[in-house]
């Protein structure tokens, strides 16, 4: 170290002292249960048994409750109709398939019927019909 280097700094925790409320007088003891009690004060007892809404309380839950259900039966909200739901999906899928395939059979028909072409566009075939229905049937979910 040269001699006009500061000396190095020091870094740590700091002691804290921390107030406590509530105190009892004991200033490093905590509070046992039975001094505890006697700061809450005395006990206060509740009725015995259900006390209910008082008559014409307009947070009644219970006439709330009723009155919303009153006014759905005077709507017809509670009526339920039953439809056929019918998914497009298996409609889609023949569609695709068979398009693909007149895509792909008419693509080789075009470049010419020789060996390689005839076995490229077998095994296009192939595979657009097997990710296709995988796609269809496995991944995507009904609609």
């Amino acid at each position: 170290m040269e001699p006009d280097d500061p000396p190095p700094k020091t870094y740590g925790f700091k002691e804290r002292e921390f107030k406590r409320d509530n105190a009892t007088g004991k200033a490093d003891a905590p509070p046992t249960a039975k001094e505890m009690a006697i700061m809450a004060g005395p006990v206060v007892k509740s009725p015995k048994g259900a006390t209910g809404p008082k008559a014409g309380d307009p947070n009644d839950v219970y006439t709330a409750l009723q009155h919303n259900r009153a006014v759905e039966k005077q709507r017809g909200l509670n009526e339920i109709e039953i439809r056929e739901v019918k998914f497009r999906r298996k409609r889609d899928y023949w569609l695709m398939l068979v398009g693909g395939n007149i895509l792909i059979v008419g693509t080789v028909a075009v470049l010419g019927a020789n060996a390689i072409t005839a076995i490229f566009g077998l095994g296009g075939v192939i595979l657009f019909n097997v990710g296709l229905t995988w796609v269809m049937w496995q991944v995507m979910d009904r609609y």
